[in-house]
C-alpha cells in the first residue's frame, strides 16, 4: 500500500503535509506580530522613562555644572572640577593631595587673592594664600575659626572623640584638661624612658653597621619612636625595635596607611557628618577600635586595681578621670574625664606622636646623609656639648644644640609631617579690604607643604639648607612662612615632645655613627608617594653607617 495515512481526518498525506506548513506560515506571521507588538511595548516603555529620566538627567547636570560654580559665583578664583569628584580626580595615583593643594596656593599667589576655591568631590573648599590671612586665621581671629569640622561620631566611633577633632566647647575643655600634661616638667620627667629606648635604637643599627648592610632608616625610625610613645604614654614595652615591628605598628599601618577608598570615604563623611551620624558609620576600622579600646581599658583596670602610678601620658590621663585634674588639689565639682574619653586621648597621643615624629627623624637623617658637610657641622656641636655634660645626652645638653634645631627646621620645612592645617568658618567673617564674606561652615585649607616650598619665600626650596633658620633670617621672614605644628591656640600641644624625640635620636645616631646614602636602594633624588597620606619616599630611605 503506497498511500501514507498521516492522521484519522485524513487519508491525503500531501494535503495534510500543506495544512501544517501553512499552519506553520500563520503560527509565524503570529510570532512575527506579537515580537513587533512586544517590540513597540518595549519602545514605548522606554521612551517614556527616557521622557521622564532626560529632564531629571539634565536638571541634575544643571545642578553639578552651577554646583562647581560656587566661587565663580562669588567672585572667588577656584579651579575647574569634574564629577564627581571635585578636583581630586587623580589623587593617590598620578597626583598626591599636595600637588592639587599646590596648584591652587600658585594660582591664588599669581592672581594675587587671598583664597582659591577647589572642591572635594562635591564640597567646596577655600585655600588660603596668603600669609597675612593665614596668621588671621589661625591667631587674631581665632574666634570665628576655632574649629576643624572633622567627623566625630563618639557613639559608633569611640576613638573619633579626640582633641585634635572636637571642635567648640569640647574642645576647649579638653584642651585646658591636657594642657598640664605637656609642660617642660611633665616631659623631663620622661626623658629617662626615652634614654633607655635610644640605647636600643643605637643597637639595632649597630646590628646592620656590623652585617654591612644598608639600613631602613624609615623603619627603625618607627620603630624607635613606637617604642618612645609606646612606653612614655602607656608603660608599654613595644619591642618595635627589638623585632623590627610589633603590633602597634601594624596598627599604626591601618591608620596612616590605608586604601584609596578609606580616604574617599574620610571626605565623604566629613561632607555629609549628619548623614553619617545617623547611618552610624565609623571613619575608624572596626579592628583598629576594639584593640585599642581593649588595650586601653586593660591598661587603665590593671592600673587602678594594683595602685600602680608610672611617670606617663596615661597616668596623667587616669588622674583626669578620677580626681579631674593633673594637679595635687582635687574637687567633686571638678568635671573627669569618662573611659572612652581617656581611650581617644591616648589614641591620638600614639598615633600623631609616633608617625610624625618617625617622618620627621628619618628624613633629618637621609638629609645628614646626603650633605656630609652639614652632617659634620652638627656631629661636631653634638660632640661638643656632650663634652660639658660628661659626655652623657642629657635634657640640658639638647637645649643647647642650637645649629641642630636649624636641622630639624629645616627638615620640617621640607618634609612636614602634617602638610596641611584645616580650619571651619564659625560665624560669618568679612575677608578685611574684600567684599568677600566667608560663610559660616566653610572649610579652609592652609597649605603648609605649598608655603614651604615657595621659592619667593625660600629660594632653590628643594635645596636642604639649615641657614635658612638662623635667626637672622628668620626675623627677615614673615611670621607664618613656617607653621609645621600650626600657630595659635590650636597648635599641637604635643610639639615640644616630638622635637625632644628627634633631638634625641639624631644625637644618639650622630654621636656614635657616620652615614652615607646607600645609592643601589635609594631612588635618587627623592620622589614622594602619590598614594602615601603622609609623607613618604618612594622605594623607602636606605643609608649605609660606619662607627667613628
Amino acid at each position: 500500500m503506497s498511500r501514507w495515512l498521516c492522521c484519522s481526518c485524513c487519508d491525503d498525506g500531501f494535503s495534510c503535509r500543506s495544512a501544517a506548513v501553512e499552519n506553520k506560515r500563520v503560527r509565524s506571521r503570529i510570532d512575527f506580530v506579537f515580537v513587533q507588538s512586544l517590540f513597540a511595548t518595549v519602545m514605548g516603555d522606554v521612551s517614556l522613562v527616557l521622557f521622564l529620566a532626560l529632564p531629571v538627567l539634565a536638571l541634575l547636570y544643571y545642578y553639578v555644572k552651577q554646583h562647581y560654580r560656587f566661587w565663580t559665583t562669588r567672585n572667588i578664583v577656584q579651579l575647574d572640577a569634574s564629577f564627581p569628584l571635585g578636583n581630586m580626580k587623580g589623587v593617590g595615583k598620578t597626583l598626591h593631595f599636595n600637588d592639587v593643594l599646590g596648584e591652587a596656593y600658585y594660582k591664588g599667589k599669581a592672581r594675587s587673592v587671598p583664597f582659591v576655591g577647589l572642591y572635594f568631590m562635591l564640597k567646596p573648599i577655600l585655600i588660603v594664600t596668603d600669609l597675612d590671612m593665614v596668621k588671621r586665621i589661625l591667631v587674631k581671629d581665632f574666634n570665628s575659626f576655632h574649629d576643624r569640622g572633622m567627623y566625630v561620631n563618639e557613639r559608633d566611633d569611640p576613638l573619633s572623640g579626640h582633641l585634635f577633632a572636637l571642635d567648640g566647647e569640647r574642645w576647649r575643655y579638653l584642651r585646658n584638661k591636657l594642657s598640664p600634661t605637656f609642660t617642660s616638667g611633665k616631659i623631663k620627667l620622661m626623658f629617662t624612658t626615652i634614654c633607655e629606648i635610644g640605647d636600643e635604637f643605637l643597637a639595632s643599627v649597630n646590628r646592620y653597621v656590623e652585617r654591612e648592610e644598608p639600613i631602613d632608616v624609615k623603619l627603625l625610625s618607627q620603630c624607635f619612636t613606637c617604642d618612645v610613645v609606646g612606653s612614655c604614654a602607656f608603660g608599654l614595652q613595644c619591642n618595635s625595635l627589638k623585632n623590627e615591628g610589633s603590633k602597634l605598628l601594624e596598627v599604626g599601618d591601618k591608620v596612616f596607611k590605608p586604601p584609596a577608598w578609606r580616604n574617599m570615604l574620610t571626605f565623604l563623611l566629613i561632607s555629609c557628618k549628619k548623614l553619617a551620624k545617623r547611618l552610624h558609620l565609623a571613619n575608624l576600622p572596626a579592628d583598629v577600635t576594639s584593640f585599642f579600646m581593649g588595650l586601653i581599658t586593660a591598661t587603665v583596670d590593671e592600673r587602678e586595681r594594683d595602685k600602680i602610678e608610672r611617670p606617663d601620658f596615661l597616668n596623667l590621663l587616669i588622674q583626669l578621670k578620677n580626681k579631674g585634674t593633673v594637679e595635687d588639689e582635687a574637687s567633686d565639682a571638678l568635671d573627669k574625664l569618662t573611659l572612652n574619653e581617656v581611650a581617644a586621648q591616648a589614641f591620638v597621643f600614639f598615633f600623631a606622636g609616633f608617625e610624625t615624629s618617625s617622618t620627621t627623624l628619618s628624613f633629618a637623617l637621609f638629609e645628614l646623609a646626603n650633605n656630609p658637610a652639614i652632617q659634620e657641622r652638627v656631629r661636631a656641636e653634638v660632640l661638643e656639648k656632650l663634652k660639658l655634660h660628661d659626655d652623657k645626652i642629657t635634657y640640658d645638653a639638647l637645649k643647647e644644640m642650637t645649629y641642630l634645631d636649624q636641622v630639624i627646621n629645616e627638615t620640617l620645612r621640607m618634609y612636614p609631617p602634617v602638610p596641611q592645617l584645616i580650619r571651619v568658618a564659625s560665624q560669618p567673617y568679612t575677608v578685611e579690604g574684600t567684599n568677600t564674606t566667608i560663610e559660616p561652615d566653610t572649610m579652609l585649607m592652609i597649605p603648609t607643604h605649598a608655603i614651604h616650598h615657595d621659592a619667593t619665600i625660600y629660594p632653590d626650596p628643594e635645596r636642604f639648607d639649615p641657614e635658612r633658620f638662623s635667626s637672622e633670617a628668620v626675623h627677615a621672614r614673615h611670621t607664618h612662612a613656617f607653621i609645621p605644628f600650626g600657630d595659635g591656640p590650636r597648635n599641637c600641644i604635643g610639639m615640644r615632645f616630638g622635637l625632644l624625640e628627634v633631638k634625641f635620636g639624631i644625637v644618639q645616631m650622630l654621636s656614635k655613627l657616620r652615614f652615607t646614602v646607600d645609592t643601589r636602594r635609594t631612588l635618587l633624588p627623592i620622589r614622594m608617594s602619590k598614594s602615601a597620606a603622609i609623607l613618604e619616599a618612594e622605594g623607602g630611605l636606605w643609608l649605609n653607617a660606619t662607627k667613628l
